[in-house]
């Protein structure tokens, strides 16, 4: 049992923690130090590929790929990635186009434009959009599972899906990062609008921004030409795989690439307008997308860091179980900043960390391009060790539970005692997918931590199955040595001698 917990507690102190930047003001961007310091991070942080995109005001300061994707072929700033979260802020954005069309308010109860929005729960009529947007709404993972659910085919079937659903919270007063909320955002947009989500994008949102090689997706394991598949990380050692077919319209589904990505960052660096002028969303648009609304300092699509007044920074990441992304907004340099990474962990800590230091490099610090930032060889090597030890102590205690039933002046109550900790432990790693959630804040599955953590899980159905071998084997040789002592003719050998 012990060997269970010290395990997890190590392995989750040592992941925790990530870096944040500190704000300034560069003078120039030292481009060959962030792709010399992205080069050297690759290997450490068991990272096959990634793509940077780099923008100052209208201009499209740096777009590059590194390494190489599941297939072997080299990435490039043209190479599709899935963006994961970073999706929430394009349907923020085509949210806001709307509220700039006249034919939404952020303020407007979702079910004035979504009669199919009902809730097991009367304050479900109170749900503003902006709610939605800032993940207000009192929906959570709690009450409304967003990996454990029978996942959807369609937005309409998402949103209409929730009719059983109870709210954590009173709408606006706490906040609950849930992907569903922007899934209804999204339907919201197709009921408006009268396009498919999907349509609406390409017209209005990919096609002006001139983002000729985006595209939104329903799954996350969803076909898409040119896409390779993504990675997990066991051992340190990337694996090629496709993801487990979970619904990500809405809320995480966009698939981009660095160039494309640079000129979303643009809008957003260029006060709502496209390089050659044409304006995507109003200012007050983008200054509403962009504005703290959230108790905890989430924006609409974005979150954010610093005065709720001028935040020092916005910014978002995406975890998509096999890719992951992050996107960074300086204001107060017009600068922006996208990472795209084909791997993912579960707490994405030295994906965090390389865009943390890219920061720190575009903000004039110093940053050795050696600096090893992974923290994950060391955890894993802890897991792998720790599940060798599993075994080892599983596979002599099997072999000893002969003994063990034989001992002389065992009690029943000494004989069920010793079980307890072995049953203590099948409950813990069955408990795990719920132990996990507790620490990481938001609902994981088994499937789900198989993916972000392999080497964990690994580790815990290892721990399981020893002490199931191990408790089920001293059961069959007790029951067997029962027999023998009552009928030890019909056992056909001696009693064993006690030890």
């Amino acid at each position: 049992m012990w060997l269970v917990v010290i395990g997890v507690l190590i392995c989750v102190a040592l992941t925790l923690s990530t870096t944040r930047a500190h704000a300034g003001g560069p003078d120039t961007l030292d481009i060959a130090a962030i792709d010399g310091f992205l080069e050297n991070q690759m290997g450490a942080a068991a990272i096959p590929g990634l793509a940077v995109a780099i923008t100052q005001g209208d201009q499209v300061v740096h777009v590059r790929g590194f390494g190489h994707d599941s297939l072997g072929r080299p990435v490039t700033g043209d190479t599709p990635f899935r963006i994961a979260s970073l999706s929430k802020s394009f349907t923020s954005l085509a949210v806001l186009q709307l509220v700039d069309a006249g034919l939404v308010s952020l303020d407007d109860p979702v079910v004035a434009h979504l009669p199919e929005f009902r809730l097991n729960d009367p304050r479900g009529s109170d749900i503003t959009v902006r709610q939605l947007l800032n993940h207000t709404t009192g929906l959570a993972d709690g009450t409304s599972p967003d990996l454990s659910r029978n996942q959807p085919d369609s937005l309409a079937e998402a949103t209409a899906a929730l009719t059983a659903v109870e709210l954590v919270a009173t709408p606006g007063a706490q906040w609950n990062y849930h992907n569903p909320n922007y899934e209804i955002a999204a339907r919201l947009v197709e009921v408006v609008s009268g396009e498919t989500f999907e349509h609406y994008l390409q017209r209005h949102v990919f096609q002006p921004l001139g983002m000729i090689s985006s595209v939104t997706t329903r799954t996350d394991n969803e076909r898409v030409e040119g896409l390779a598949d993504g990675h997990v990380v066991l051992y340190g050692t990337p694996v090629g795989t496709r993801g487990p077919g979970l619904f990500a319209a809405g809320s995480g589904g966009v698939v981009s690439t660095a160039s494309d990505m640079a000129r979303w960052l643009a809008v957003h660096t260029n006060y709502g307008m496209t390089a050659d002028g044409s304006r995507i969303l109003s200012k007050q648009g983008l200054i509403s997308m962009h504005t703290p609304s959230a108790p905890n300092g989430y924006a609409l699509g974005w979150d954010t860091d610093g005065p709720v007044a001028a935040p020092t920074r916005l910014e978002h990441s995406g975890n998509l179980l096999t890719f992951s992304a992050f996107q960074v907004l300086l204001p107060s340099d017009d600068i922006g900043v996208a990472v795209l990474f084909n791997s993912s962990t579960a707490f994405l800590d030295e994906q965090s960390t390389i865009i943390s230091r890219v920061i720190d490099l575009i903000e004039g610090a110093d940053v050795p391009p050696s600096d090893t930032l992974t923290r994950t060889d060391v955890t894993n090597a802890i897991l792998a060790l720790l599940t060798v030890g599993a075994v080892a102590l599983g596979t002599r205690l099997t072999m000893l539970s002969r003994r063990w039933a034989s001992r002389s002046g065992a009690s029943q109550t000494h004989l069920a005692l010793s079980t307890v900790p072995y049953v203590a432990v099948l409950g813990l790693c069955a408990a795990f997918p719920r132990i996990a959630q507790l620490a990481y804040g938001r609902e994981v599955t088994w499937v789900a931590a198989a993916y972000g953590w392999p080497a964990l899980v690994i580790f815990v159905l290892t721990t399981g199955l020893a002490a199931l071998t191990v408790l089920s084997t001293r059961v069959l040789r007790l029951h067997q040595r029962r027999r023998a002592l009552k009928c030890p003719a019909t056992a056909g050998q001696p009693v064993p001698a006690p030890l």
